[in-house]
């Protein structure tokens, strides 16, 4: 799993809509994501309790790569 960055506002957007989504969607888990989500206590739990969820469930997550430095 790819190193999660704390302070990226658009991943938690795009976690939250996967959250929304696995728990209320037609077809959606969301007994799997409450077990995902039960022990979780800090953002970066919920953050790697989610994206894990996603991959287990096949889901394609719209991660965006971090931006390149410029020289």
């Amino acid at each position: 799993m790819p190193e999660i960055d704390a302070d990226d506002d658009m991943l938690d957007g795009v976690l939250f809509r996967f959250w929304i989504r696995a728990g209320s969607w037609p077809g959606g888990w969301p007994g799997d994501l409450s077990r995902a989500l039960t022990h979780c206590t800090t953002p970066a739990d919920y953050r790697r309790a989610l994206v894990k969820l996603a991959s287990e469930k096949g889901v394609n997550l719209p991660m965006q790569e971090p931006a390149p430095r410029s020289e």
